[in-house]
């Protein structure tokens, strides 16, 4: 889609001044932009070819105009200059990592602790999606048998984060050969995956070597514990944006803010759009929430074993992009650098 140099303008306006004030935009308002070098009537006339491009529209017939979601995906796909931190946001970032560098959290409490954190800074909603422990790669393990069947098993990811977690087994759990397969597998240079742990142990149980015994009950464990690897923060901050003063739209988000499943499975879908090494979701690409006009920013971050997860910022469709993209971004960076400088944690720890 192209625009004249003056199109351009006069809709990057709207959508900037929509983003800061949630209200329909007027002829007026642009054209003091443009220091009243040019007419309210040429400036409608550029709305009105804006408007049959499907960019903006007109809520009320003596209102100024909103963008549309095929504006604002224009506007996020082709106009949207990504804003520098500021000194201040920087060096709250900066302190995040040093605060929980130095506290050696149990990998749940660092994630919840985290969203918190950056839902109070940003002032909107956030999530944190963990990585899988099947993706993860390890340096120690220490299995508790606690029945005939039934084991609890501690590991220390590579980068030192520390997780628990109770599993039934398929086999009698025999505390001497368990502690015979930590043994071997602690031993390993470099650390291990699961899939190793599983090996070892069938080895050394003698289990049919087509099984996987440890590694599906991972799959399990995982699936029926969403809220391990899933951590939603400041919905309260939601309330604060006009969208949202409504008593049905407040029942609505808080219904989606609270269904982690979909939560996963909406930063899973390949419809999301993204800019550079972040995802940008808008409006209807919510789907089942369409009706919620929201707005979501969201970014990978890594371990130095590549285990991945996702930290994101949820608002309504008129974020202020260009600040939260970069913002995401960077903490994004940060998260998983403080994972991979978590090293030197002890299996037996309390915390």
């Amino acid at each position: 889609m192209l625009l004249t140099p003056r199109q351009a303008q006069i809709f990057q306006t709207i959508v900037e001044d929509y983003i800061d004030f949630a209200e329909p935009v007027g002829s007026r308002t642009i054209s003091k932009k443009f220091n009243n070098s040019v007419s309210s009537a040429t400036i409608r006339n550029e709305m009105s070819d804006l408007e049959e491009m499907g960019l903006i529209s007109q809520p009320h017939l003596s209102s100024g105009r909103v963008p549309t979601q095929k504006g604002f995906r224009f506007y996020i796909d082709c106009m949207l200059e990504i804003d520098r931190l500021s000194k201040e946001e920087a060096d709250m970032i900066d302190n995040i990592k040093r605060d929980y560098a130095q506290k050696k959290q149990h990998i749940r409490n660092l994630m919840k602790d985290v969203s918190r954190t950056i839902s109070n800074i940003v002032e909107y909603p956030s999530v944190i999606i963990a990585p899988k422990l099947s993706s993860e790669k390890f340096r120690k393990i220490q299995f508790l048998a606690l029945g005939e069947a039934e084991v609890h098993i501690t590991v220390v990811t590579v980068t030192g984060l520390i997780e628990h977690f109770s599993l039934s087994l398929d086999f009698m759990a025999d505390q001497t050969k368990l502690d015979a397969v930590a043994r071997q597998l602690n031993s390993v240079p470099g650390g291990f995956t699961m899939k190793d742990a599983s090996a070892a142990i069938m080895a050394e149980f003698g289990i049919d070597k087509d099984s996987n015994v440890l590694g599906s009950s991972i799959s399990d464990y995982e699936d029926d514990n969403i809220d391990d690897r899933i951590f939603l923060n400041g919905s309260e901050n939601i309330f604060k944006k006009p969208e949202f003063q409504n008593s049905q739209m407040v029942k609505r988000f808080i219904e989606m803010f609270n269904n982690k499943e979909n939560f996963l499975k909406l930063l899973d879908t390949q419809k999301c759009k993204s800019k550079d090494d972040v995802i940008i979701m808008i409006g209807n690409e919510f789907f089942e929430v369409r009706d919620l006009d929201l707005g979501l920013v969201a970014s990978e971050y890594r371990d130095s074993r590549n285990a991945t997860g996702v930290l994101g910022i949820i608002g309504p469709s008129r974020m202020e992009y260009g600040r939260i993209v970069s913002f995401v971004r960077e903490m994004a960076n940060k998260l998983g650098d403080l994972l991979n400088e978590g090293s030197g944690r002890d299996v037996n720890s309390r915390h």
